[in-house]
Parts: structure tokens; sequence; C-alpha cells
């Protein structure tokens, strides 16, 4: 995380800025949003999220997984593939989306007066 992102102009760190560095980038909501419902292979979570490209979510699992937020498994299977899944950390992370998620319930919901 670039320091700029995470520290007040007074060089205090500050929690809200890191979180906000890490939930700011493109598609991490969305990733840790569609693995709240459970484990995922690639290009299901690919389907769920839609539109961003291969490259992109990779790199952004890959994050993900060094902030210790998404684990990575390798089935061995034939053919083997990778399973995505939230570690105590992201699942704590995609819970703090609930009060997000009734907020827009209220106030977004086809119909709702605006």
């Amino acid at each position: 995380m670039e320091e700029k992102l995470v520290y007040t102009p007074e060089g205090e760190y500050c929690p809200v800025r890191a979180t906000l560095s890490i939930l700011g980038q493109k598609w991490v909501p969305h990733i840790v949003y569609e693995l709240g419902g459970g484990k995922r292979r690639f290009n299901d979570l690919a389907t769920r999220i839609g539109g961003c490209n291969a490259r992109t979510l990779r790199d952004r699992l890959e994050e993900l997984e060094e902030l210790g937020i998404v684990r990575r498994e390798i089935v061995h299977t034939m053919p083997p593939w990778v399973e995505y899944e939230l570690t105590p950390r992201g699942r704590e992370l995609s819970n703090a989306f609930r009060p997000l998620e009734s907020w827009g319930v209220r106030y977004l919901s086809a119909g709702s007066p605006a």
C-alpha cells in the first residue's frame, strides 16, 4: 500500500484510509462480495464479477492473498484447478458490507423514493 494513502497529512496512520485504499481498487469489493458466498473457481468468479479481465482479476486475487484476505487452493484432480475463498480476515471484511447492503436496500432498491 502506498504510504500516502494510509497516513493523514500530519503523518498519523489511519485505519479507515488503509481499508479504503484496499477497497478503493477496482474490482476488489466485487471479489470480496462474491467470495462471501463461498469458494469459487477462477472462471466462476470471473463470470460472477463480469467485466474484469483475467489479468486484472489474477492481480487483485494475488494482492488480496498477500494481505491475508483470500486463500488460494490448488485442487489436485485431473485436470487440476484453483479455488479461492475468504480467510477469516476476509470473511470479517465481507461481513462489514452488510450495513452497506441494508443501506442499498433501503435507499437504492428499484422503486424506492429518491
